[in-house]
């Protein structure tokens, strides 16, 4: 009885020993436990900030230097609800001077659940984002379609307003960029190289046949005709283009209208027999306005586009896509290097190099005929000539081995789609713009033709194509997040 008493009595001295002792351990543990939970919380406030300040830099990039502020701030508060738990915050954006790059900012006090045991209250949370365009080398080629149906419902002013804010959009008010280049194709059907280009005629002797008050201005015909596909083999001694001359139909049927009734008077300049309303009759006939190679002045480009205008258009013909994407494919191709004579050259295919291609259309691919006026057919790249054009047809003379107008349609729709497949396998991206276009066959073309589906617009008015434009254009920069 007395062991058991004096064991017990034993027991409760070393148990009171004890009490105090956890008591001195248990106030660090709590602290510790408090400290992590907190923390673990401002680590999250944190990233969610990160991302919040990633998301609005990226945003306040892609549009206009004036929206950046509006764009980064609508989008950082989209990814970071204000006084979530129990933070709010306001965002600094601040844009480079030359708007090569944008950074935001945030930063408050996260309160403290703890804040009685850690002895503070609050933590500062905050994020920093810095995102500008990286510096690869990017080339462009706008092929643009200013057939003679761009004339109706303002179309071609759209374009015109369209194209200028692509420009604008990507040279952000700097008159030259060092690392961006654009060239401009407008097509019909057939494409304008440009005048200075007579080592790349096949038939230059061709040349003294025009007026002298009507030269040559450009235009060639079509060299891969028949079941041989287009691509970008530049001008050697085996490769070259015919003269676009449409000849004159003076000859071709008495007593019957025709559509290119031409010749020169005795001093040499051009004379027309028979107009034909709204075309221009003459060796040019249906000929655009030239190309414009690789070029990084703004003003260049801005110079073309302003061309496009009403007064401008050249009625008839048709509109032959792959012409068009095939000269603009030319414009970008490594292959070309050191033919053209733009300022900066086409560079290589590869990694440090974006190359793309956007195509405009207003309808589908077809070879137009003026009613009531002989020969069947108009001139184009592919049947220039008159052919004593007392068939009457110009689908007898034609290179691309169709026997009627109609068969063109299809004809030319394969070869676009060869083309795009072609073009986008050599490392180039397509985006492709359909104005107008009520055809389910043309936009189901140009929808494949497109790099992504995402990447095929349809424009069903000027204000369209106008945001379509603005989409590409940012899509067309290049960004990187670098803190």
């Amino acid at each position: 009885m007395i062991y058991w008493l004096d064991k017990h009595l034993r027991l409760k001295k070393e148990s009171a020993a004890v009490m105090p002792l956890f008591a001195i351990c248990l106030l660090p543990i709590l602290v510790l436990a408090a400290m992590v939970v907190d923390l673990t919380r401002i680590s999250l406030i944190n990233t969610e900030l990160a991302y919040a300040c990633d998301a609005a830099s990226i945003a306040a990039v892609r549009y206009n230097a004036a929206d950046a502020t509006t764009n980064a701030t609508k989008v950082f508060y989209a990814n970071y609800k204000n006084g979530l738990n129990g933070v709010s915050v306001t965002p600094t954006v601040t844009l480079a001077s030359d708007n090569s790059y944008v950074d935001v900012s945030a930063q408050g006090p996260a309160p403290l659940f703890f804040s009685e045991l850690l002895g503070k209250n609050t933590l500062k949370v905050q994020c920093f984002s810095r995102v500008r365009r990286e510096l690869v080398s990017s080339q462009i080629a706008l092929v643009l379609d200013v057939t003679g149906s761009m004339a109706q419902n303002g179309k071609i002013d759209g374009l015109r307003n369209a194209a200028t804010q692509l420009v604008n959009t990507i040279f952000e008010g700097n008159a030259t960029l060092s690392n961006i280049a654009l060239s401009i194709v407008p097509y019909i059907a057939a494409v304008n190289i440009g005048s200075q280009h007579t080592s790349w005629l096949s038939n230059p002797s061709k040349l003294s046949a025009f007026p002298s008050n009507d030269k040559w201005e450009g235009c060639v015909g079509a060299v891969d005709t028949g079941t041989t596909m287009d691509t970008d083999t530049p001008p050697s001694s085996t490769r070259k283009w015919p003269v676009y001359f449409a000849e004159s139909t003076r000859n071709a049927s008495y007593g019957t209208p025709r559509d290119n009734d031409w010749g020169t008077y005795s001093n040499g300049t051009l004379r027309v027999y028979q107009a034909v309303p709204g075309i221009n009759v003459g060796p040019n006939r249906s000929c655009p306005s030239s190309l414009v190679p690789l070029t990084n002045v703004k003003q260049t480009l801005i110079n073309k586009i302003n061309t496009f205008t009403l007064d401008n258009i050249r009625y008839g013909a048709g509109t032959f896509g792959n012409l068009g994407l095939v000269w603009g494919w030319n414009t970008i191709s490594p292959r070309w290097t050191g033919l053209w004579d733009g300022p900066i050259q086409p560079t290589n295919n590869n990694t440090n190099t974006l190359k793309s291609i956007v195509i405009v259309t207003d309808g589908e691919n077809n070879w137009t005929d003026q009613p009531g006026y002989n020969p069947l057919g108009d001139p184009i790249a592919y049947a220039m000539e008159a052919s004593t054009v007392s068939l009457f047809n110009r689908t007898r003379v034609n290179t691309l081995g169709v026997t009627s107008v109609n068969a063109v349609d299809s004809l030319i729709d394969t070869r676009v789609s060869n083309l795009c497949t072609r073009i986008k396998q050599s490392g180039i991206q397509i985006f492709t713009v359909t104005f107008q276009v009520s055809s389910n066959n043309a936009k189901t073309l140009y929808r494949n033709c497109a790099t992504k589906p995402e990447w095929a617009y349809q424009a069903d008015t000027s204000q369209e194509l106008y945001d379509h434009f603005s989409t590409i254009a940012n899509q067309l920069k290049k960004i990187a997040i670098i803190k």
